[in-house]
Parts: C-alpha cells; sequence; structure tokens
C-alpha cells in the first residue's frame, strides 16, 4: 500500500486494505498495523430486489422474488453436461424427510436438514464452517402431519433465519451460527407448526404456518423485525372472529375450525407492489357438507400489502375444496409474450393457471393430467364440480383424480425466461374417498373421512408455454414426481425423482441429457450457483415428508433406502 499524504488519499487507502482483508503498515497515519476484513456474506434489500439479475447466487426460495427458479448461469450447457460429476457430498446425520433446498451467498452455503438442523458451508470443499441443531420437543411427533421437514434458510444482513417445528423463529449470526435471538410465534401443541423457509419483504420478515389439518389453528402470516424479532404485523388468513366479511362463505359457523395454513413462501411482485400467497386447505379436509359455502380464502392465492399485512385481493381455485387440494403451491409472477402482466400456478387440483395479477382474474385454465372432479368452467375459470366426485357419507367415492398430492405436489415448478415454458412435475394418480361425520377435538387430526385410498399411477415432468398454456413436451417418469424443478440459460432442466435419479433435461424437447443416482429418493429441489468462477447444481436427497407415494408403492423401501444428505455437482474439469 503506498504511503498516504492527501486526506482523499487516506480514505480510499483505508478502505483498498479493508477490502482486501490485508495487514499493512501506514507509518503515516502513525500506527503500527492496519488490519481489517471485509464482511462479504450480508444480505441487502437491493440484492434481494436484484436477485432475478444475479447470477452467482440463490438467496431464497424461488431464486428471486418472481419464484421463477430460473438461473442466468450457463457455464453448464447441454454441450458439456455430460461432463458433470459430483464434487463433495454431506450427509446430514438425520435419516428422514429432507425437503429443504441450498442457499448461497457470495460462496458460502446455508442449508437445513429435518429436524431444525442447519450447516454453514465453504461451497467448493462442503467444510462445515458451524452448525446449529435445534432441541425439539419430545411431544412434538404425533402433530406433524409429515415428518420433521423443514424447507430452508433465508440470510438477511449479518443473520440466518430458520422457523422450527415448534413454532418458533430463530435468528443466527451468520458468521458463527450463535442465537441472537428467537421468538416463540404459536403453540404446537394445538399443532401448529412451521415447516417453511423464511422470506423477507421491505425489511420485513415472513412466515406462513403449518398444521392447518389439526383444525384448531386458523391460517396466519406473521411478519416480524429482523433485528428483534418484534411482530409487525399477523394477518389471518381464514375468519376468526366470524365478524369478518369471508365468514359468510363458511356455513354452520365452520370458520371456527376453518384451516387455510399458509405454509410454503409467497412470491413478491415489485410492479404491484403485493406479496402474493397461497392458502391451504379448508378442514375437516374431505368432509365439504359440514362446511358450506366457497370457504374463503381456503385455495387461493391472496394478495397482500407488505407494509400493513391487508389483504387487497385473491383468486380461488379450488372452493369448497372436498379433496385437500390446498391452494399453496407456488405463484410464479411474469409478464408474458402478450404482454399480460400475469402469474402462473400450477395446483393441486390438476390444473394450470394463468392470472392477471392487476385484477386477480384468469386468463386461462389448463389440465395437466386426468381431473376428473370437474366438468368443466364457467366465469373467471370457477370449476364446475362433478357431484359423481364429491365424498358422500352413504358409499365410497371411487377413483376421484387427481390424488390430494396432485396434479403437482407442493414442489416447486420452474419458469425459463429462455424458453417462456414453465416445467412442471405432477403426477398420474387417483384415490378413493368415504367421508364420515366426526367431532372436532383440538389438537387432534380432523380430516372428515373413514377411507383414504391412494391408487397407483406414475409421474411426469411437462413443459406449458407460458403465454398460452399449451402442453409443449412431456417426460414420463416411474413414480410420481416428488423432486422440485430448475431451469437455466444453459438450456437445461434439473429435477430428481422418488426412484433416486438426479437428471438434467433439454429444456426445449424434454430428452435427458445426464442422470446420476444419489442413493436415495429426492423430496427437494435443486439450486445452482456460482463460486470462483465455477458453477454449481446442488440437491438434498431423503425421501418422505408429505408425500404419500410410499403408501401407493409399498415395496418401495425393499429396494430403496432412506437418506440424509447433499450432493453438490461441477464440470469434471
Amino acid at each position: 500500500m503506498a504511503l498516504v499524504t492527501k486526506k482523499v488519499g487516506l480514505f480510499v487507502g483505508v478502505t483498498a486494505a479493508l477490502l482486501a482483508g490485508v495487514s499493512t503498515q501506514v507509518f503515516s497515519l502513525g500506527v503500527d498495523t492496519l488490519d481489517g476484513k471485509h464482511i462479504q456474506y450480508n444480505v441487502t434489500d437491493d440484492m434481494l430486489l436484484e436477485a432475478d439479475k444475479d447470477p452467482n447466487n440463490w438467496l431464497m426460495y424461488g431464486r428471486d422474488y418472481e419464484s421463477t427458479r430460473y438461473s442466468p448461469l450457463r457455464q453448464i450447457n447441454g454441450q458439456n453436461i455430460s461432463d458433470l460429476v459430483p464434487k463433495w457430498n454431506l450427509s446430514f446425520g438425520v435419516i428422514d424427510a429432507q425437503d429443504s433446498q441450498v442457499t448461497a451467498v457470495n460462496g458460502r452455503l446455508y442449508v437445513t436438514s429435518s429436524q431444525n438442523q442447519v450447516f454453514a458451508l465453504e461451497g467448493t470443499t462442503g467444510k462445515i464452517l458451524w452448525s446449529y441443531k435445534r432441541k425439539l420437543p419430545s411431544d412434538l411427533g404425533p402433530k406433524l402431519c409429515c415428518s420433521g421437514v423443514n424447507r430452508g434458510v433465508i440470510a438477511y444482513g449479518d443473520k440466518v433465519y430458520m422457523a422450527t417445528l415448534d413454532t418458533h423463529m430463530v435468528a443466527l449470526n451468520n458468521q458463527t451460527g450463535e442465537v441472537v435471538w428467537e421468538k416463540k410465534l404459536g403453540d404446537y401443541k394445538t399443532g401448529e407448526i412451521f415447516t417453511s423457509m423464511p422470506m423477507v419483504v421491505k425489511g420485513k420478515l415472513l412466515i406462513g404456518n403449518s398444521g392447518g389439518d389439526l383444525g384448531a389453528n386458523a391460517g396466519t402470516i406473521y411478519a416480524m423485525d429482523p433485528e428483534t424479532g418484534n411482530e409487525a404485523w399477523k394477518t389471518n388468513t381464514v375468519p376468526v372472529t366470524g365478524k369478518e366479511d369471508i365468514a359468510k362463505t363458511w356455513g354452520n359457523d365452520s370458520w371456527k375450525t376453518a384451516g387455510g395454513a399458509p405454509w410454503l413462501p409467497g412470491s413478491y411482485d415489485k410492479e404491484t407492489g403485493y406479496i402474493l400467497w397461497g392458502v391451504g386447505n379448508p378442514v375437516p379436509d374431505f368432509d365439504p357438507h359440514v362446511r358450506p359455502g366457497d370457504n374463503l380464502y381456503t385455495g387461493s392465492t391472496i394478495a397482500i400489502d407488505p407494509d400493513t399485512g391487508a389483504i387487497k385481493g385473491h383468486f380461488q381455485y379450488t372452493p369448497n375444496d372436498a379433496w385437500d387440494y390446498d391452494g399453496t403451491n407456488e405463484s410464479i409472477i411474469i409478464t408474458d409474450k402478450q404482454k399480460r402482466k400475469s402469474w402462473l400456478h400450477a395446483d393441486r387440483n390438476g390444473h394450470l393457471y394463468s392470472i392477471d395479477r392487476t385484477n386477480f382474474k384468469c386468463n386461462w385454465v389448463v389440465p395437466m393430467q386426468r381431473a376428473n372432479w370437474v366438468t368443466g368452467f364457467g366465469e373467471n375459470c370457477r370449476p364446475k364440480v362433478n357431484p359423481d366426485k364429491v365424498p358422500n357419507y352413504d358409499k365410497e367415492t371411487k377413483d376421484i383424480a387427481p390424488i390430494l398430492d396432485g396434479g403437482k405436489e407442493w414442489v416447486p415448478a420452474a419458469y425459463s425466461k429462455r424458453t417462456g415454458y414453465i416445467y412442471v412435475p405432477g403426477r398420474n394418480e387417483s384415490m378413493d374417498l368415504w367421508a364420515k361425520k366426526q367431532e372436532f377435538k383440538p389438537g387432534q387430526w380432523f380430516l372428515g373421512t373413514k377411507t383414504l385410498r391412494m391408487n397407483p399411477g406414475n409421474g411426469f415432468i411437462k413443459a406449458f408455454d407460458g403465454t398460452t398454456g399449451e402442453l409443449a413436451w412431456t417426460h414420463t417418469l416411474n413414480t410420481p414426481a416428488t423432486g422440485g424443478m430448475l431451469a437455466t440459460a444453459g438450456g437445461l432442466v434439473f429435477n430428481g425423482d422418488a426412484e433416486g435419479i438426479f437428471r438434467a433435461i433439454n429444456d426445449e424437447t424434454g430428452e435427458t441429457l445426464w442422470q446420476y443416482n444419489v442413493g436415495s429418493g429426492v423430496h427437494s429441489s435443486p439450486t445452482t450457483f456460482m463460486v470462483d468462477g465455477k458453477q454449481y447444481v446442488a440437491i438434498l436427497v431423503g425421501p418422505g415428508g408429505g408425500s404419500l407415494w410410499p403408501l401407493v408403492y409399498g415395496d418401495w423401501f425393499k429396494t430403496h433406502t432412506q437418506g440424509g444428505g447433499m450432493y453438490v455437482f461441477g464440470l469434471h474439469k
């Protein structure tokens, strides 16, 4: 470092030394040693807002606020994909369902495992920099619908945030993993839990609850101050007093056990200023007769003002849901080729929707596979329900398609800005239901059925034109699709399946270009990032969670093993 003789040079020189993280002697300052290091892992609001343009990092659930899961990276592409090899892998030390994904911040990785563990890793080697393991209550197990899953952490400022199964938000120091603060938001003994990755919008830390199938919990989205954990606002997605306008859509005072958990992260529309957040199913899940009406806002995407939490609009996919089709699946924000500002939503009810995000009106709806619960659609894409496929008390209702998992389960779709296609992981299955009248008991399952039978089928990945809904291609899978999607500018679509095959597909044709057996089923979502000029792709392994495919394929575990870990792939050279 040169001697500093001018005031302006002083600041430039000091800044250069600090950013470089070096020690140097600066005799003209009157000190012997000037030492500093730039902290390069803090995530800012600007970084989140520009995440769609950032090729190197993966900062949030859908990679960007639009939830496209599209990466502009193209170092790994269709021409060199045969050179993709495992670079390292990590065992989590737990054999359980792994629904999480990797968050990447300037070469550092953050990932969660089941049972609320967090790992900070060096991106090129997998070296563990620190880890955190939550001590969970011993009586938590019976309250979990879907094993001890967690879908990831978000990094913001100098902290990393995880929402826990026992309804806490935990803030960890991103350098050490030490707990900075934790806040209790709910009561797991009622069945309320957190399984989602948090999101941050306009300086607020947001999380939606899980556990609506127990009926005791109104769906709730919590907004917090990231520095303190103090509540900024709290929004219910269903009535909680009976005085709300939407309570009129719940006959027989059924709003008292409404459900409607918003258990996946939302998307943030930077143009309208609203958060688009999916709302889950009403309860009892399979007995719609005791809750006549549309049951708002279940089975919907709602538009939320991030400043106040006020709900400004909605679109409902499945009014009076009788099949547990939910509605929490992601809303992918696009401007299509017709210049329409819309969102794309692949629902568990078996249909793909395009919704105008300026007025919440339906542009179009198309089936993704066999969906016999509906006979057609009316005004604004309102479904015309097939009465023969509504569960009743007198007999079993057979062969209802799709199965309650979908359609498309929670594992996310991806939208490519290169092709204009949305890539949907789906399943061709049906179910048998027999409704029953069930007395509500706080903290106990409230499903309203005495038969829940899964009829075997297979899975698929399908590409649909995001402007028209036209099917572009189909890639058939042996088992229901249990892994999320990743699309890249390299012309690739990545996906893992229940048989443990992680693959790369041509984004224009659906042709498999590369695959690798990770040794255990995949129920997670791939992410990609750049470290030191090299692109990597990461995937978690370990089947289970909310998917019901192990019930359908009873012999699966005779030839497959459970897992609990992650793989990171890169080019051989």
